[in-house]
């Protein structure tokens, strides 16, 4: 019912307005709307905003053209629209650093905190270690001689036995080179050269091409999501663990497979 109310008062003043109430009303709704569109600091920016919103928040009365304060108000905020906008921008935009900043400021402030908690905790530790293992008493010097001369003669048996040692292993390892070529000579005609597998073409010979298309089984005009779907296809197929039979020759066209699609799609991108 207010917007029809509405309606119906701004077509009955638009209905009852003449030429002098014309000019009065233009007039009220241009000379604010000049001003406030020549504007060019940011005080000006911000008073005319101010005086704008403070219009139109303080009208008074049911007639809606005839009211000079929503003339007013309109003509100098409607330059300001725009400036208004990117007003509200900049101070989001502004509070926004200022948050990050201030918690980028604490957790720093936090992080050193803890470093040096952490530098007293190690120095109460290496203090405490350093008072622990450190001793006044005086030390058995006799022992010491004893052990120093225990050490003394396990070294001068070594530098006499080594060379024996050495002499003996290279004996027999003279022996058992010897043995083992007799052995080799004697079982040599009764075996028999073993064959390496092989690899079993045909129809994976299209898998040994220089072509990665011909490879993957597609063409060069094909797109590349269908050229996906028959590179999976074909991993799916022929991959090792689902051919167990011969697992080292299913690797390499897998491996084929894979260095074509990558060739493909480096073309295609």
């Amino acid at each position: 019912m207010e917007k029809i109310g509405f309606f119906v008062q701004l077509s009955s003043e638009i209905s009852n307005m003449n030429l002098s109430n014309f000019i009065s009303v233009a007039l009220l709704f241009y000379i604010p709307f000049y001003f406030s569109k020549k504007a060019k600091t940011l005080f000006f920016h911000l008073l005319y905003s101010y005086f704008g919103l403070y219009m139109l928040f303080t009208i008074h009365g049911t007639s809606i053209i005839y009211n000079g304060k929503l003339l007013v108000g309109l003509g100098l905020l409607i330059p300001q629209l725009r400036f208004i906008i990117q007003f509200i921008k900049d101070v989001i935009q502004t509070v926004k650093m200022m948050t990050t900043n201030t918690y980028y400021f604490f957790v720093t402030i936090y992080y050193k905190i803890i470093r040096f908690i952490n530098w007293i905790k190690s120095t109460y530790i290496m203090l405490k270690t350093f008072f622990t293992t450190f001793s006044f008493k005086k030390e058995n010097y006799q022992e010491q001689g004893s052990y120093h001369e225990h050490s003394y003669e396990q070294k001068h048996q070594k530098f006499y036995e080594e060379p024996k040692q050495k002499e003996q292993k290279s004996y027999h390892k003279e022996e058992t080179k010897s043995e083992s070529n007799y052995k080799e000579q004697s079982y040599s005609k009764k075996e028999e050269p073993k064959s390496e597998p092989k690899k079993e073409y045909g129809k994976f010979e299209r898998f040994y091409s220089d072509s990665a298309y011909v490879v993957l089984g597609v063409s060069a005009d094909d797109d590349l999501k269908a050229i996906k779907k028959v590179y999976r296809k074909l991993v799916r197929e022929y991959h090792p663990d689902l051919n167990p039979d011969n697992i080292e020759f299913y690797t390499e066209i897998t491996q084929n497979i894979n260095n074509a699609w990558e060739k493909v799609e480096k073309w295609k991108k």
